[in-house]
């Protein structure tokens, strides 16, 4: 009987999300100060036809499971060449490997960039654009971050907690 429950709960592990896996690279720190000098300016940003004002706001922390998903996300990105928030679902890839990883949020962004070589260029870029971006960077609400980047492909991935 003992050996059956130990199947058992094996094979529930097996099913189950792997939490707890956390990543951060050597050179998170320019990923986390770029975000963040960003963040500490007031500013406007464009989406399609409307424009909203920021001031300035909280900065960002780092944390490891968002660095693993955006890990993730930036070899995924890397081995397919198809920049896309999708990976064959409906449903946006980052919520998807957020829940994979343990994460909880409330609310939950990414950020995709090609052909920036540093973390700063590709915040750069991302403040200059028109399609939610800048938005993503200046959103108050939102607490952590991780940022990897992989060959070509800088991903961001923020988020609000859950409590």
């Amino acid at each position: 009987m003992r050996w059956f429950l130990v199947a058992v709960l094996t094979a529930l592990a097996a099913c189950t999300a792997n939490p707890g896996v956390s990543y951060t690279p050597e050179d998170y720190l320019s990923s986390l100060r770029a975000v963040n000098q960003a963040r500490a300016q007031a500013r406007s940003c464009t989406h399609g036809s409307s424009m909203t004002h920021y001031d300035a706001t909280n900065p960002l922390t780092w944390n490891g499971l968002l660095g693993e998903v955006a890990r993730q996300r930036a070899e995924h990105l890397q081995q397919t060449g198809v920049l896309s928030h999708y990976e064959g679902s409906s449903t946006p890839a980052v919520a998807v490997r957020s829940q994979q990883n343990g994460y909880r949020f409330v609310e939950i962004r990414e950020n995709l960039s090609q052909g920036d070589t540093l973390a700063s260029d590709a915040v750069s870029a991302w403040l200059s654009s028109t399609l939610g971006h800048c938005n993503t960077l200046m959103e108050p609400h939102l607490r952590e971050m991780g940022m990897v980047r992989r060959g070509d492909y800088w991903v961001l991935v923020v988020a609000q907690p859950q409590p």
